[in-house]
């Protein structure tokens, strides 16, 4: 297939997302998002899984790791969506010049960012001491935080290339790869905790995935630098200029604020949680959190797939699409919610045998704060139809402020409360988690809704409804 033959194929991608069926489109782009992140979803549930049946480390440690790199993960992530908000937007505007200018740009950015991450490893210890991380964590799992520091350059670097691609639509060559993934990832995890091999710990566990999100990497950077790609990335087309990497830092800083601060409030909690209430329970509210992720994640999907699509037409002025868009998305994640709610609370009880076996202590502590959590994923996903909108609109400082209001106004000082003033049990943790969700949430849906029907009246956003008048 010849370069332009390949370039006309992808541009009927985004003819489909700015003039196809809409109840089509929101599924087609979607969809390849919601099986990625379902992959990456079970195979957290598989190490959980592992961890718990073969005794290779504590669950308690993978949490707090975890939620720790996700805290640094968030710079990465932040430029790919401030980055693909741009290049999507100006791919609508079918100024395919300028959004593989912008695209050279992301990932020139990306690059560097990536390579700072690695200071990471040699500060491991002071940094974790810094987060107040129990120091029996630190002993048995600063490999695993090493390794996941090494995932995390891979993982930058995959996040951009993912946002490439999503701003074209093409979201069916993402599921191929990830299916690709998740199959190197649990074979190795399997091979590492019940093969032939000694002293196995959950260092092994994150080289698994180290070798899973390589095979991501090396397809990734293939496509980004292959010749028929609309929007090419070579070395010659690096690009740091100024204007280019302000533009996106401007819609990536406040995302990136945002999210450090939601996470690094995640791993105060869990500190508040494991001094409170022992690992024990930083371990429970862990596995609640890895069982709400299976909507959570249905819901991300959404929300990804569909600031793509308010991105590209925002950028095509079809305006009056974007609100169609909006009731379309609501359906989709609400329906997905309610039936999801209704099937994961019936279950608590099988679920929490599943993750802790033999454990009646702990299987009750996950049940107790589970179903608080259980509860409030119909609010989880009010906010996620209003985020697609805020991001495809480059409204970051609004997804900013949503995402500190969870934890800084509604979930920590709801916490402290329930725990110092209430003296409530470790089911604190569950409840202070529903308050917060079902307030950020009920919030974001009312700002989003309240900023569809005021756009055609402001000056600013009047063009988007100017089409086929």
């Amino acid at each position: 297939m010849d370069i332009a033959l390949k370039e006309q194929k992808q541009l009927k991608r985004r003819d489909a997302i700015l003039n196809g069926n809409l109840w089509k489109t929101v599924l087609i782009v979607s969809l390849p998002i919601l099986f990625y992140n379902i992959c990456n979803y079970l195979y957290g549930i598989y190490d959980m899984m592992v961890v718990q049946s073969s005794n290779i480390g504590e669950a308690a440690d993978i949490v707090v790791l975890d939620q720790i790199k996700n805290m640094i993960s968030t710079i990465g992530g932040a430029l790919a969506t401030g980055g693909g908000i741009l290049v999507s937007r100006r791919y609508g505007e079918k100024k395919v010049k300028d959004a593989k200018k912008c695209a050279n740009a992301l990932f020139s950015m990306a690059l560097v960012i990536a390579l700072i991450t690695l200071i990471f490893i040699p500060i491991g210890v002071p940094f974790l001491k810094l987060l107040k991380t129990d120091q029996s964590t630190i002993d048995n799992a600063l490999g695993y935080y090493n390794v996941q520091i090494l995932i995390l350059v891979l993982t930058t670097m995959n996040s951009t290339f993912i946002a490439l691609e999503k701003s074209k639509g093409n979201t069916l060559k993402l599921l191929g790869l990830n299916i690709g993934v998740i199959i190197l990832k649990i074979s190795f995890t399997t091979l590492f905790a019940f093969g032939p091999f000694e002293n196995v710990t959950i260092t092994w566990l994150a080289i698994a995935t180290l070798i899973a999100q390589g095979f991501l990497f090396i397809c990734g950077m293939i496509i980004c630098f292959w010749p028929n790609n609309i929007l090419r990335i070579r070395v010659k087309d690096f690009n740091f200029n100024k204007d280019d990497c302000l533009t996106i830092l401007k819609l990536s800083f406040p995302v990136f604020l945002g999210r450090f601060l939601f996470n690094f409030g995640k791993v105060y909690v869990n500190s508040v949680a494991t001094t409170t209430y022992g690992k024990m329970c930083v371990g429970s509210l862990g596995i609640s959190n890895t069982i709400a992720g299976l909507l959570s994640n249905m819901i991300n999907s959404f929300e990804d797939g569909g600031s793509t699509i308010v991105s590209q037409n925002y950028g095509n002025s079809n305006g009056r699409r974007i609100k169609k868009f909006f009731i379309i998305n609501f359906i989709y994640i609400c329906s997905m919610c309610i039936v999801g709610t209704i099937v994961l609370y019936a279950l608590k009880s099988s679920i929490a045998k599943f993750f802790a076996p033999n454990d009646l202590l702990n299987q009750e502590m996950i049940i107790n704060i589970f179903k608080w959590e259980c509860l409030d994923i119909i609010f989880m996903g009010l906010s996620g139809v209003a985020m697609s909108i805020f991001y495809g609109f480059g409204k970051t400082r609004i997804t900013m402020a949503l995402s500190m209001s969870t934890l800084f106004v509604f979930r920590i000082p709801t916490l402290l409360i329930l725990v110092n003033v209430v003296h409530m049990n470790y089911e604190a943790c569950g409840l202070a988690m529903f308050i917060s969700n079902t307030a950020s949430g009920s919030l974001a849906f009312i700002l989003a809704l309240l900023f569809l029907i005021m756009i055609p009246k402001k000056p600013k956003y009047q063009f988007l409804f100017k089409q086929n008048e």
